[in-house]
Formats: structure tokens, sequence, C-alpha cells
């Protein structure tokens, strides 16, 4: 904190800023390509639009975009000055300001203010954009979901309606072959049909055939060989 302290009081002398400065620029020439990046595609764009007939040589790109860095050293060197004397731990928008103002360029200011309102509506736009991708996402894994626990429902429902329709057909099947055997048994000849006391007299045992489809609907769990004729 002392060392601050001294630095600050160094700062506030106009021939103490200058030495500050050079001693800032040396302290940041090594990490100049690490912590400054700015995109060469945005200042190529930003030469064009400026000067859009010139065509500037490789060196003289890469001298303005060294300029470039070297100003946001000096604007973020006084921001930050302007921040620690405010008892700030975070660097605004008015700290930029003065910055401008310790720089001698109080004619930015107002160009820096719109910089800034610009900035504050296009983030936003992006975040809106952010969260309405997020929510799209959302809705469509969500609909996905439904999809498939709908159909399950119609799975599982066409699956009972196909077995009680089965069960259906099976107990119509054995009606129709009982009927049948009882129909056929009755139209029977009658030379073929003896009375009851011939067919004891005669050690036979006269039973009415029942077809296994039938078996069920008669409570009958067990069949003759000559009655398995279905």
């Amino acid at each position: 904190k002392v060392e601050l302290k001294d630095r600050l009081d160094t700062l506030a002398h106009p021939e103490g800023l200058r030495l500050g400065l050079m001693d800032f620029d040396d302290d940041f020439a090594t990490k100049e390509d690490e912590e400054v990046a700015i995109p060469r595609a945005s200042l190529n764009k930003f030469i064009k639009d400026i000067l859009p007939e010139a065509r500037l040589t490789n060196e003289t790109r890469e001298l303005i975009l060294s300029c470039c860095h070297r100003f946001i050293h000096h604007l973020s060197t006084m921001a930050n000055i302007a921040c620690t004397q405010a008892n700030k731990k975070t660097i605004n928008t008015e700290h930029i300001l003065n910055g401008l103002d310790a720089m001698g360029l109080s004619s930015y200011k107002a160009e820096a203010r719109a910089a800034n309102e610009g900035a504050k509506v296009e983030l936003k736009d992006r975040r809106m954009l952010s969260a309405s991708y997020k929510f799209k996402q959302h809705d469509s894994e969500q609909l996905e979901q439904l999809r498939e626990e709908q159909q399950k429902i119609f799975e599982q429902a066409r699956a009972t309606f196909l077995e009680e329709q089965m069960d259906k057909s099976d107990l119509l099947a054995a009606a129709a072959s009982t009927v049948a055997s009882l129909t056929k048994y009755s139209n029977a000849e009658g030379s073929d049909i003896i009375t009851q006391d011939e067919a004891q007299s005669q050690g036979t045992h006269s039973e009415i055939p029942t077809a296994p489809a039938s078996a069920l609907l008669l409570g009958i769990t067990a069949l003759s060989e000559e009655d398995n004729y279905d």
C-alpha cells in the first residue's frame, strides 16, 4: 500500500506522470502481445472505412496496431489511477472518462459515451439472443420427450386393444365350435341312436361329443382322444 501511495504521489506531478508512463511502457513491453488482443481483421476494416481508397503496407498496419496497443495501455493506466483515487475496486465508465481528461483528450469523451451506450445495447441484444437460443433448445428437447411419452402411451393402448380383441375372438370361436358339435350330434341318423337301456345292456356309455375349443366353456378339463377332432 505504501509503494502504491508513493507511486500515486509521483504520478500527481506532470514530470512524475511522464516518467511513470515511461516505466509503464517498459513494464508492458513484453506483455503487449499477450494482454492486448485487437483483432487484425477489425483493424483492417477500420482502416478501410476511414481510408477506402488507400493501400497500406504491412509495416504501416503493424505500426497502427502498435499505436492502438500503446493508447489502450496509457488509458488503462489513467483509468486505474482514477479508480484508486476514488477508493473503488472496479474501473467503470467515469474512470475511463477521467483517464481521457488526464491524457488531454477530453474532446473524445462524447464519442466515448456514445460508444459505451452502443456497447450496452449490443451486449443486451447478445444476452437476449443467447437466452432465446437456450429457451428454444430446451423447448425442443422437452417437446421431443413429450412425443416419446405419447408414442409409448399409444403403443400400450394398442397392445391392450389387440389383447382384448384376441380374447373375444377365442370366446366366439369356442362358442361356435360347441354349437357345431351339438348340431352335428342332434342331426345324426336315427339308426345310430340307441336308448340308454340298450347302451347299458351292451356295456357302452353314450356321451355328448365335446369340442376341445368348447371345453373351457363347459368346464371340462380332460378330453378323450376320440373327442379331439376340432
